[in-house]
């Protein structure tokens, strides 16, 4: 029942965020859910196919036809899903087959492909060399891992690879392309971090802790009244939840002074250059979409702050499962070089035609 009611206000608040963006349409929403139908439709048809074809089979060939079927269809899915119901206006802008593709995103795939290796490593080697029974604890985080890997990574790989593929159009045919000196970088990495220190905490414990009650409330009674399981294993469960969400609040509304030295860093090691262009922005070394089905633009404005700089304000969807759909605001601040403010008129005009749902007032 508790898995009803979560899957039922999951697709209500991926609905109405999907609302929010500008990409939608009715005609687009349609055709997504045609597109997903027919999907999950051969997805079953696959499953049926497996289990007949493995009926008088041994129980390890049956597990192991079901496990490549469930990969391949769950792969298919995403895939499928994300080939034919994206919008054409959010889709990478085609390149040559023989451009050479960056690789600025593709690099935090094979960062995640190594810390994965790692974790299965480190509890399939103790589970191969453990007697007894407690090597199948080893080898079911391992096999938990490896399948997790085995989706997650073809999936990451295939979406950054947009990103690599956006980014090389841009960096090719750029709207405007702002290079700093080392000593205009460093000054400007300086002043966004000192404006990162001074933000103020959005969260305190002792002032805000009563916005935690309505939350940790419908936790507290969802779990005690749908789920199964003895009182004592339910509120060992509602400790641990309620703890790692309150924590969790804590530390993501401590305001900026924790993250300032580690912005800072992060700046200087990055390029000091800026790339515009139609599918999106390349700046502190981060590429960001003007537009696509999780990110879009909402403003770009002119912070007449010294040193003058340009503001474009993001909007980005999270999904989650147990609740409504998160929506990140995301601010990058632009330094604006002398003798550069000619490319504003530019990029108020090609931003107006790209997003013209965004607020554009940097003319």
């Amino acid at each position: 029942m508790i898995q009803l009611v979560f899957a039922v206000v999951f697709m209500f608040s991926a609905w109405a965020a999907w609302r929010r963006n500008p990409l939608y349409s009715r005609r687009s929403i349609l055709r997504s859910i045609f597109v997903i139908l027919l999907a999950i439709a051969g997805a079953l048809a696959l499953i049926i196919a497996a289990v007949k074809l493995t009926e008088g089979k041994s129980a390890a060939v049956s597990f192991s036809a079901m496990g490549v079927v469930i990969v391949v269809d769950t792969l298919a899915l995403i895939f499928v899903i994300q080939t034919f119901t994206v919008p054409t206006e959010s889709k990478p802008t085609s390149l040559p087959h023989a451009t050479k593709l960056v690789t600025t995103n593709r690099k935090k795939v094979y960062k995640w492909a190594k810390v994965l290796g790692i974790i299965i490593l480190v509890f399939a080697i103790p589970g191969v060399l453990i007697p007894g029974d407690i090597r199948y604890a080893f080898l079911t985080i391992a096999g938990f891992t490896a399948f997790l890997a085995v989706i997650l990574l073809p999936v990451l790989y295939w979406t950054n690879r947009g990103f690599d593929q956006s980014l090389t159009a841009v960096e090719l045919a750029p709207w405007a392309h702002w290079q700093y000196t080392p000593e205009q970088w460093t000054a400007w990495s300086n002043v966004q971090a000192e404006r990162l220190r001074a933000t103020p905490p959005t969260f305190i414990l002792k002032r805000d802790w009563h916005r935690l009650l309505w939350p940790l409330g419908a936790i507290i009674v969802g779990v005690y009244v749908f789920c199964p399981g003895g009182w004592l294993w339910k509120t060992v469960y509602i400790a641990g939840v309620c703890g790692v969400i309150v924590a969790v609040v804590i530390l993501s509304g401590r305001g900026g002074a924790s993250g300032a030295d580690k912005l800072r860093a992060k700046l200087l090691r990055a390029d000091p250059e800026v790339f515009y262009g139609r599918d999106g922005i390349f700046c502190d070394g981060v590429f960001t979409p003007w537009i696509n089905v999780s990110t879009y633009l909402v403003s770009a404005t002119i912070d007449e702050r010294q040193p003058r700089s340009a503001m474009f304000n993001f909007e980005r969807t999270v999904p989650n499962p147990y609740g409504p759909t998160q929506v990140i605001h995301i601010h990058q601040a632009v330094l604006i070089p002398t003798g550069k403010e000619s490319d504003l008129a530019r990029l108020q005009q090609e931003l107006s035609a790209r997003c013209p749902t965004a607020r554009i007032t940097l003319a």
